[in-house]
């Protein structure tokens, strides 16, 4: 094993990438230098524990490689730091990048934990988990895994006499294949500054559930031990995403003219390098004081914490050069922001009774997509 793994040390340097977190570009040039899988069936009482490292050739190093590469690009992983205080993830982790010959042993201890914190929540579902310890330029790094099992299927040969019978046969226990996204994964370096962070957390239930959710909070929090860290990118998509349910939960209770903010917001997004959230609700809703109140209450409960936050500009252009607008009536309307902003070619009314026209203006011609 050691011998097929430090063949392969110089050959895995040219397999390279990018990957943005933030507003930061990670040059990644990935080494895999050791792998393990093991099983967590939730139905039985102990994890099934490897007791051999995988053998790494091309097929699985490029498989591994493309799955932690996908992962780190993906535009929900976020910086975590460990809590303080004892965290087995962290200190075995840790050993393990410093010493090799553990690699096996501290993989083991963390299936153990992983499928401890499975057992807390009878709807988290079996697993493989693969632990992985690589290299990104010169930096250690463990990888860990979560494979939900996916459905695949395959074709299956009989003999009918002479005959051929082949028949379709459905798979219910697959890995993600590279192309699939993995749903829980975390990629821990050694940090020794308390302003850095300790890992990248890819969890897609936080994305979509919130961390508040047990069924999230397994993995980040009884699992690895960790928080999420807010940045320039987490307060932008924040405040964008929960200013949105705020103005449709008002314009749901009779709150006039309350959508008029949503054209504020997305100009305010992309034409300010900072957000002053006082400011804003001022701006926004002058001597109401309620509204000025509930917004800011509001956004505090969401988890925008501070006064002001610096906008991610990379990300504010490559999701919001379009505008989006879905209409109570089926209709959907994706407009590019300047077309959007400009009265000569785009235009919302509010007519008398509350309702709202939308006019499209000057046009040439229509095609049909």
């Amino acid at each position: 094993m050691e011998e097929n793994t430090d063949a392969r040390k110089q050959e895995n340097k040219e397999h390279s990438s990018y990957w943005v977190i933030n507003e930061e570009v990670y040059i990644v040039s990935i080494s895999i230098m050791r792998a393990i899988i093991h099983v967590l069936d939730k139905e039985s009482e102990e994890p099934l524990l490897n007791s051999h490292q995988l053998y790494l050739d091309e097929d699985l190093e490029q498989y591994l490689e493309k799955h932690i590469t996908k992962s780190l690009s993906d535009e929900e992983a976020r910086k975590g730091r460990f809590k303080e205080g004892m965290n087995i993830v962290r200190e075995t982790s840790i050993r393990m990048i410093h010493e090799d010959d553990y690699f096996l042993e501290g993989s083991k201890e963390i299936a153990r934990q992983l499928f401890k914190a499975m057992k807390t929540n009878s709807s988290i579902s079996s697993t493989d988990l693969i632990v992985a310890s690589y290299l990104n330029e010169d930096e250690p790094y463990i990888a860990i895994l979560k494979m939900d099992y996916t459905t695949s299927y395959i074709h299956e040969i009989e003999m009918d006499g002479s005959d051929f019978k082949i028949y379709i046969k459905k798979q219910e226990i697959s890995l993600p294949a590279p192309n699939q996204k993995i749903q829980k994964c975390a990629f821990i370096r050694e940090c020794f500054s308390s302003d850095e962070h300790d890992l990248i957390i890819l969890d897609n239930q936080i994305n979509a559930k919130g961390d508040k959710e047990p069924i999230a909070q397994f993995f980040l929090h009884t699992f690895l031990g960790a928080d999420l860290m807010m940045d320039s990118r987490a307060y932008t998509k924040l405040f964008k995403k929960e200013t949105e349910n705020w103005i449709r939960e008002k314009a749901k209770e009779g709150e006039e003219h309350v959508e008029d903010i949503r054209e504020m917001v997305i100009n305010t997004i992309r034409q300010e390098d900072e957000i002053d959230l006082i400011s804003f609700s001022q701006n926004a809703f002058g001597t109401n004081q309620y509204l000025h109140e509930d917004f800011q209450t509001a956004m505090k409960e969401k988890g925008l914490d501070v006064n002001k936050f610096e906008v991610d500009k990379d990300w504010v252009e490559r999701k919001l050069s379009k505008v989006k607008l879905k209409i109570d009536n089926g209709i959907e309307i994706v407009v590019d922001y300047e077309v959007f902003c400009s009265k000569d070619r785009f235009e919302i009314l509010r007519n008398p009774d509350s309702t709202r026209t939308i006019i499209i203006k000057n046009i040439n011609n229509i095609f049909e997509k």
